[in-house]
């Protein structure tokens, strides 16, 4: 890893968190008021700015921006940023990337100039259009560093390897890597990393708040913005202290927001999230509202809500996408976002950051 930034953040100073903003401008403005950053705070975006969401060259002109007024904002490369040297490097795959993901920066940016991609469009056409229009944002995204150091904390978008030399991580590995969590380092400051949702580390309830390992000094705050159907944008938030930092957290999501009119409790039994790509699973009896289904991959016991089950061709069936299945109990006057409420007799609520079903008849 060859682009480590190093720099000093003194004590007293709040430090602000955010990674993986896939393109939703409207939500990182948000939740930098949510939080209400000002200059005086140092802010730190951990990786993919762009791709996948509607604004990804706003949000790159934003960013872009608060660099230059304020030297306190800093920046890490992402997977999704680094595309840009598939561009320059003139990859003979660019092309069918950009058909298969019109959600593109560089799409966005032909559109801007008034082209759109054929048949015969070639990667070196698609550069020799671009760099003379967009030759500031390309090289300020080829610039970002891959890791940025501080005494006490560690940026990078994935995570690093388990080498007494952290800094010898493969670049490729820094921006990839999956379920960091789940791995090892030995690196002396808390690792903060993005890029892998956190509700994918969950079993038994979806939660797309941001987790704390003390003990592996590892915090992964990736809240599964555009990525999942129930995401957010976390923004973690670290307090300097004499005594020691405290750490807390925040999101934005684009739900509606719903009082809850009566008390409801969970039944006790049903929990679970289904991820991808352990979508296949056996019915084994099914209700109104539910159907108790066993996990093919790992053989769990999950009560699946019947309108995301699927049969296939061949008579296996699928759960269509990622799915909580736990209920929620809520009290009368709590605030849920409504996430799904299409279903019979139950809606796909989030509170605080966690996903499950309540009755219909409580909202």
């Amino acid at each position: 890893m060859d682009k480590i930034k190093q720099i000093t953040i003194p004590d007293h100073a709040r430090i602000i968190v955010v990674s993986d903003i896939h393109g939703e401008l409207e939500l990182l403005t948000s939740v930098l008021e949510k939080v209400s950053f000002s200059s005086d705070d140092y802010l730190i975006i951990n990786g993919d700015l762009c791709e996948k969401g509607s604004n990804s060259s706003g949000v790159v002109s934003y960013v872009m921006q608060l660099t230059e007024a304020n030297d306190k904002v800093h920046v890490t490369e992402g997977n999704c940023d680094s595309l840009v040297e598939e561009l320059l490097n003139e990859s003979p795959t660019f092309i069918d990337y950009l058909r298969f993901r019109p959600q593109s920066i560089f799409n966005e940016w032909l559109k801007q100039i008034g082209y759109s991609i054929h048949d015969n469009t070639t990667v070196q056409e698609v550069k020799e259009l671009l760099i003379p229009h967009f030759k500031d944002e390309i090289k300020w995204l080829v610039e970002l560093p891959t890791a940025i150091e501080t005494r006490e904390y560690l940026f990078v978008h994935a995570g690093i390897e388990n080498k007494s030399n952290w800094q010898e991580t493969d670049r490729e590995m820094a921006l990839t890597m999956q379920a960091f969590l789940e791995k090892e380092h030995q690196a002396e400051q808390f690792v903060i990393v993005g890029h892998w949702p956190v509700s994918n580390y969950k079993s038994n309830i979806e939660v797309n708040n941001p987790i704390i390992n003390y003990d592996k000094k590892m915090i992964a705050i990736d809240g599964g913005n555009i990525i999942k159907d129930t995401g957010q944008l976390n923004v973690f938030i670290i307090d300097r202290q004499k005594d020691g930092d405290i750490f807390s957290y925040s999101y934005v999501d684009r739900f509606p927001i719903s009082k809850v009119l009566a008390d409801f409790y969970s039944d006790g039994e049903s929990s679970g999230v289904i991820n991808y790509p352990y979508y296949q699973v056996k019915p084994i009896e099914v209700s109104i509202d539910f159907t108790l289904c066993e996990q093919v991959k790992t053989s769990k016991l999950l009560l699946v809500k019947n309108e995301y089950l699927k049969q296939a061709d061949d008579s296996r069936y699928f759960v269509k996408t990622d799915l909580s299945c736990a209920q929620l109990s809520v009290k009368k006057g709590d605030k849920v976002a409504i996430i799904d409420d299409t279903c019979s007799g139950y809606i796909l609520v989030k509170k605080d950051g966690i996903v499950g079903w309540i009755s219909k008849n409580v909202i």
